[in-house]
């Protein structure tokens, strides 16, 4: 049948956002593909693609959700796009819809991530009486940082003392292990470089954790470079120290905010490493 074959070339499309309007469009006229109710329609989809009908409700609830909040995106159908990150800005739109309105353009410009929504997430949950306040000025003060660290490197870049030839460019987010910044070096990429924000608790594991994602991201660049601000005072210290004892050698702390008129707004920290 004709509407069965119209059904099939839909239900294989690998482009989630296209598939789940589609979807949403066929259940609004199943007999249209030879179904007698939505449930019928959602059941053959679901055989077609090998997955459970329940989880056909997730493309349908971010398309959904994009066709209403986000319309540019909507159109643009970008299959990059992480559906479980439009889903996280969704969940937090039930929230806090300010925080929501925020963070999307953010999401969809490829400056957040989804441990970035999911972050907010965490945070407007556990401020829900605040309607989302902490949460928005987190993320608001991270994006803040990033933004300041990229420009003085953007006119600065041989603070970083990677050579001659030295570009900061802000990194894709479909990568492998994902990085704000990337160092490009006469057109080939030779460091990630990783912002972390002001905050108020910068416990050893945090410490531990940053690191060990910096290590991953020496696996595809071999060096990565560590932004911390100045207000982290003796953390940054242990972090460099975690650094050496953990023998890190392809990680590097740098820190970000001194003073910009005596030229020690960014210092690259001294590494004195023993045997890998």
């Amino acid at each position: 049948m004709s509407s069965n074959r119209h059904l099939d070339e839909f239900a294989k499309n690998d482009n989630w956002i296209a598939f789940g309007k589609a979807l949403s469009a066929a259940m609004d006229d199943p007999t249209a593909y030879g179904c007698s109710d939505p449930s019928q329609l959602l059941a053959l989809v679901a055989q077609i693609r090998g997955v459970d009908p329940s989880s056909l409700r997730n493309p349908l609830a971010a398309v959904n959700w994009m066709k209403k909040n986000a319309p540019e995106a909507f159109e643009e159908e970008n299959h990059k796009l992480a559906m479980t990150g439009v889903l996280t800005l969704s969940q937090i739109s039930i929230l806090s819809s300010d925080l929501a309105e925020t963070l999307a353009p953010k999401f969809f410009g490829g400056e957040l991530s989804r441990s970035d929504l999911q972050a907010a997430l965490r945070d407007v949950e556990v401020s829900q009486g605040g309607r989302g306040v902490a949460a928005h000025e987190r993320i608001k003060r991270r994006s803040e940082f990033e933004d300041q660290v990229l420009q003085f490197l953007e006119r600065n870049p041989e603070v970083l003392e990677l050579g001659v030839n030295v570009q900061v460019v802000r990194s894709r987010r479909d990568t492998l292990v994902p990085c704000d910044f990337t160092v490009m070096q006469d057109g080939e990429a030779v460091a990630a470089i990783e912002c972390k924000s002001h905050r108020n608790k910068r416990h050893r594991r945090f410490l531990v954790e940053t690191l060990a994602m910096a290590s991953l991201q020496t696996k595809e660049l071999q060096r990565a470079i560590v932004v911390v601000p100045q207000t982290w005072g003796t953390s940054t210290e242990e972090l460099s120290l975690l650094t050496q004892e953990l023998h890190l050698s392809g990680v590097r702390i740098a820190v970000f905010g001194g003073d910009e008129e005596s030229g020690d707004q960014f210092r690259m920290l001294e590494t004195k490493l023993g045997r890998d």
